[in-house]
Parts: C-alpha cells; sequence; structure tokens
C-alpha cells in the first residue's frame, strides 16, 4: 500500500458517488453513508434535518469523509479521507448550487433535486454543509 498522488485522490473523489461522514456527539462517533457534490475545494452533502448527524454538526463542526473503494476479496482498494470542519449552508442559492452538484455527480439530471433547496433552505434545523479539502490523505493498493 503507497500514499495516493493528489491527482489519484481528485480522480477518486471525482468518480465515486458515495461517501461516509464521521462526526461525534456526546454519546461518540456516528456515521453516514450518503451521495455528495465535488467542486474540487469541496465536499458537498448533506443529512437528515434535525437528526443525529445534524445535532452531531450543530455542537462540533469538526468531520471526517471518507471515500472508498475495495474489492470483497481485497485485490484493489483506494480509499481518501478528507478532515475539517463543516460549514453550515443556509442559504438557498448555495444549497441549490451544492443539490446540482451532488445530482450530477450521482448521474441523475441536474435539476433533479432542485425541490430540495427551497425546502433545506425554510428548515431551520436543515443539514446542507459543504467541507474545504484542507486535510487530505489517501491510500491505494
Amino acid at each position: 500500500m503507497r500514499d495516493m498522488t493528489s491527482a489519484e485522490i481528485d480522480a477518486l473523489i471525482r468518480e465515486w458517488t458515495w461517501g461516509t461522514l464521521i462526526g461525534l456527539d456526546s454519546s461518540g462517533p456516528y456515521a453516514i453513508e450518503l451521495s455528495y457534490g465535488f467542486d474540487g475545494q469541496y465536499i458537498y452533502c448533506g443529512s437528515m434535518p434535525g437528526g443525529r448527524m445534524a445535532r452531531c454538526i450543530r455542537d462540533n463542526q469538526q468531520v471526517a469523509f471518507k471515500i472508498c473503494d475495495c474489492g470483497r476479496d481485497v485485490s484493489h482498494y483506494r480509499a481518501v479521507i478528507i478532515e475539517g470542519t463543516a460549514e453550515r449552508q443556509t442559504v438557498e442559492a448555495d444549497i441549490l448550487r451544492a443539490v446540482r452538484l451532488i445530482a450530477r455527480q450521482s448521474g441523475f439530471g441536474e435539476h433533479a433535486l432542485d425541490h430540495l433547496a427551497a425546502l433545506t433552505a425554510a428548515n431551520p434545523a436543515g443539514n446542507s454543509l459543504r467541507i474545504p479539502l484542507t486535510r487530505v490523505g489517501g491510500k491505494i493498493a
């Protein structure tokens, strides 16, 4: 196993559509799997308004985001971890940009998730997030 290059990290983040968001609350670590979008500088994702992850982020914005591609027989392995401070997005235009990135990366039509932007922006417990790529690492085998 070796460290991934910056180009390999970027390629995996752009290619993959699913990751794990890890947060902390008073009970300890908590993780959820979700789809995400990427613009070269930020990971965009979100979770259920008012859910446990939303409460984690409200109380502690330090998160990790993990993307992993591994064969069942471990014949190949690629993994990226991003550690940083989650930023809640509350402005509808910012949320709309995020859901469009997520829709495109997931292979949906660009506007497939547009309806979520207004709903999320109107909900005080909404949890639309962006995570800057400030601390990033990756391993490949």
